[in-house]
């Protein structure tokens, strides 16, 4: 490692190849190891509930119990301080957008800077870059539509959603609110089109970000799509489960089953 530690953040944006960069951090964990640390969601599930909550609510109360879910988070895998550190997790910057009440982002700044200002406390002597991964605005919200769509009893059509929700898609405007709330660090930017560049896919674009031997970078294995959205055949059939008379539980479980059937479909032809 160089002598200053390195923090790299990167809570999202949804749906921008975040699942995949994770796959892909932790299939290569092991080998990232002796020289990078990875902490994703699964290491900071209460802190990303009370990220989602905030979200949704936007009560400064929401947030009291924060540090001590990340003191709990960092006392169960502590980071050892001759390595740099890498936190993937999309939740960090709230709810998806179309999730409930949650239109835009606007509560992602207030969430970043409360983590980076733990991060800095906690870590006096690391320099801390955020990092915050986008994709084509039209693209961004066929994704959400269709994320939302299976998730929720979503009724809009998708054009109606594109309308509503074309805001939360500015994401200049987002990361010009954050890099204003956490002056002087860094914010940079990682284009999904960009990141889909490298041979290795998204995460490895992700890990570039982050001083490695080329020896370690030549080693690490590539992962496949993510999260996908519902499958092209079916968003339609969602929505109309959605606005059928339907209980919340059968519709849920229809959809999931479709969906499993279609990715089942999917490996076979593959």
């Amino acid at each position: 490692m160089a002598d200053q530690q390195q923090i790299l953040l990167h809570p999202g944006f949804h749906r921008t190849g975040t699942s995949s960069m994770q796959h892909f951090l932790w299939l290569n964990r092991d080998a990232l190891a002796p020289y990078l640390t990875i902490r994703l969601t699964r290491h900071f599930k209460s802190v990303a509930r009370l990220c989602t909550r905030y979200s949704t609510t936007q009560n400064p109360l929401d947030l009291t119990d924060i540090i001590s879910e990340l003191d709990a988070g960092f006392a169960a895998t502590p980071v050892p301080t001759d390595r740099n550190l890498l936190i993937s997790s999309e939740m960090f910057c709230g709810e998806i957008p179309g999730h409930g009440t949650v239109m835009d982002y606007s509560a992602a700044p207030t969430l970043i800077t409360y983590l980076v200002g733990y991060l800095e406390e906690r870590f006096p002597e690391a320099k801390i870059t955020v990092l915050l991964s986008t994709r084509d605005v039209e693209e961004w919200l066929f994704s959400v539509y269709r994320h939302v769509l299976r998730r929720s009893r979503l009724t809009m059509t998708r054009e109606e959603f594109a309308t509503t929700y074309r805001d939360a898609a500015d994401f200049e405007a987002v990361a010009q609110d954050i890099a204003e709330a956490i002056a002087p660090l860094d914010v940079l930017y990682l284009p999904l089109d960009h990141a889909l560049q490298n041979p290795l896919g998204p995460g490895a674009a992700l890990v570039d970000q982050m001083p490695l031997p080329d020896t370690v970078r030549d080693a690490l294995l590539p992962v496949g799509i993510g999260a996908k959205g519902a499958e092209p055949h079916l968003w339609g059939q969602f929505l109309a489960m959605n606005r059928a008379d339907y209980p919340d539980d059968q519709v849920t479980a229809q959809k999931e089953q479709m969906a499993e059937a279609a990715k089942l479909g999917h490996w076979r032809k593959a």
